[in-house]
């Protein structure tokens, strides 16, 4: 429901509140007033959390850089263990999702000076 992905202008719009409790697990090992508390402070900062990668802020003046030498010679030929329809589709569903969110940029092949095997590794959760 993409009326819920309101982070940058309701982050504590009570629908939304509402999904981020529903999503987070709190442990049973609280007492009820422990884990009241908990809900209550998860509410009180709704706006960190993100519910879609469209709602994760980029920080500012924050660069991703690695120190590579200019002349440094990296394979770029792939050695890619064939994916299975479900991972392809989940794998091509996240780029484009990446894309539109504008987490990574697309670039041309000849911009490529590395690359490496994908491996999709399923959350213990």
């Amino acid at each position: 429901d993409t009326n819920l992905f309101t982070r940058m202008t309701e982050p504590h719009k009570p629908e939304r509140v509402k999904e981020i409790l529903r999503l987070v697990t709190i442990g049973t090992d609280l007492r009820e007033d422990q884990s009241t508390k908990v809900r209550e402070l998860i509410a009180s900062f709704a706006d960190i959390f993100a519910l879609s990668v469209h709602e994760v802020h980029q920080v500012k003046d924050i660069v991703h850089r690695l120190d590579i030498q200019p002349d440094a010679v990296f394979s770029t030929k792939v050695h890619q263990k064939p994916l299975t329809p479900p991972q392809r589709q989940y794998l091509y569903t996240s780029i484009d999702t990446m894309l539109e969110a504008g987490i990574i940029d697309a670039c041309k092949p000849e911009e490529v000076k590395c690359v490496s095997a994908t491996t999709l590794a399923q959350k213990a959760h």
